[in-house]
């Protein structure tokens, strides 16, 4: 189904929070989803699997735990690419000096290339992501290639740099989402929502108990 980018980032945003994720981070994952539905890659898709396969693992162990080292890793095994884009953010915002950092197990890889993006717009540098799956280079212009998207999990490596050589990817302003991810972003979204109460169940059926006539 064709969707509007503002309805995919919606949506993931709503998945996130529903996921456990804060409102601030909640956020972030769905401004990723949709960047990556703008170029035609499935961010919408790996966000729902990453949150359904790691449903259960408290966020806290899956953040990185020492962001000044060059190797990235958490306490869980696997990092969260919410997480370490964030602070990947964070780093490049600080004005803190840029590295080549490596980041072990990173949890669907695919979500990370919207933050290294936003890293090196905000750190005034280029700046490249290579993983097993794909490779991407941010500058004054955006190239790379994804082999495979929806790796589950992969190591990560960012270092400085431009790559010439990877294809310029396209622009879309909509998103064509299958039903199957599209339900089971919203099943998460929906653990958003505030339980009915009597109260709320007779507010919202139009009269209620009341008759007007």
């Amino acid at each position: 189904m064709s969707q509007a980018l503002s309805e995919i980032e919606g949506l993931a945003r709503k998945a996130a929070r529903g996921a456990g994720f804060s409102w601030g981070m909640a956020e972030e994952a769905g401004k990723a989803a949709r960047w990556l539905a703008s170029i035609g890659l499935p961010g919408p898709e790996a966000l729902a699997e990453f949150l359904e396969a790691h449903d259960s693992t408290p966020h806290a162990l899956m953040r990185p735990t020492n962001v000044d080292a060059n190797i990235w890793q958490a306490e869980g095994g696997t990092i969260c690419p919410i997480s370490a884009g964030a602070a990947l953010c964070d780093l490049a915002q600080n004005d803190a000096p840029s590295r080549d950092i490596h980041i072990e197990a990173c949890a669907y890889p695919l979500l990370l290339l919207p933050f290294v993006r936003a890293a090196a717009e905000d750190g005034g540098q280029p700046e490249r992501m290579i993983w097993e799956g794909g490779a991407f280079a941010f500058s004054s212009e955006t190239r790379g290639r994804v082999d495979t998207p929806l790796t589950a999990v992969a190591e990560v490596d960012i270092k400085q740099g431009t790559a010439d050589d990877l294809p310029l990817p396209s622009c879309q302003l909509r998103y064509d989402l299958a039903e199957g991810p599209t339900a089971r972003l919203a099943a998460l979204a929906a653990r958003t929502y505030a339980p009915d109460t009597d109260e709320s169940r007779i507010a919202g059926a139009g009269a209620g108990l009341s008759d007007n006539d």
